[in-house]
C-alpha cells in the first residue's frame, strides 16, 4: 500500500505524539470503525450503486435479488 502524507495543524502534533500507537494505525482503526458503523450491508451498497449507474432504474425487488446474489458470491 502506498504511503500517504497529510498536513495537520501544529496544535494537533502533541495529541498525535501522546497516542500509544503509530498515528497511521490509529487513523486506520478510526476509519474502519467509522465505516463499520456508517455503511449498510454489501448488498445495500451494491443496490445504491446500481441505481446511480443503471440507464434504467431496477425494480426494488430486482435490485435486492442482484445484491443478495452478489453478497453470497463475495470472497469474504
Amino acid at each position: 500500500m502506498p504511503n500517504k502524507t497529510i498536513s495537520v495543524p501544529d496544535d494537533v502534533v502533541p495529541i498525535i505524539e501522546s497516542l500509544r500507537m503509530p498515528f497511521s494505525r490509529w487513523v486506520t482503526d478510526q476509519l474502519r470503525r467509522h465505516a463499520a458503523q456508517s455503511t449498510g450491508s454489501f448488498a445495500d451498497q451494491l443496490k445504491a450503486d446500481a441505481v446511480l449507474a443503471a440507464p434504467r432504474r431496477l425494480a426494488p425487488e430486482d435490485a435486492l435479488l442482484v445484491g443478495e446474489r452478489m453478497e453470497r458470491s463475495a470472497p469474504w
